[in-house]
């Protein structure tokens, strides 16, 4: 019996390690966009469009927004990053119409 509570204990373990290990190497690994080329990637996609593009759900969703949290975006003209993106949904269609970027 103490075998099996093993067994599942290093299964759920390698399952959390893995769901920890894709959020960072999204954030560490990729070459970090700017907020124009995140609203030009995604301005017009689906909810499921913008999941398979961050590779994961959103932190959080504020009504039709969905936020994400950790990220890494280059802020043109500057040695600056923002980290947090806020997707906006239309009320309409559920389409992307806009990203917003906040430090």
């Amino acid at each position: 019996m103490t075998s099996r509570l093993a067994f599942f204990s290093v299964i759920l373990g390698a399952f959390a390690l893995g769901a920890f290990a894709q959020d960072t190497d999204f954030e560490a690994g990729a070459t970090p966009y700017t907020p124009q080329q995140l609203h030009e990637l995604l301005a017009g996609q689906n909810k499921m469009s913008v999941i398979n593009f961050f590779g994961r759900m959103p932190n959080h969703q504020q009504g039709h927004d969905w936020v994400y949290n950790r990220l890494l975006i280059a802020v043109p003209g500057r040695d600056q990053y923002y980290t947090t993106a806020v997707v906006c949904f239309s009320h309409a269609d559920d389409l992307v119409w806009q990203v917003v970027c906040y430090p």
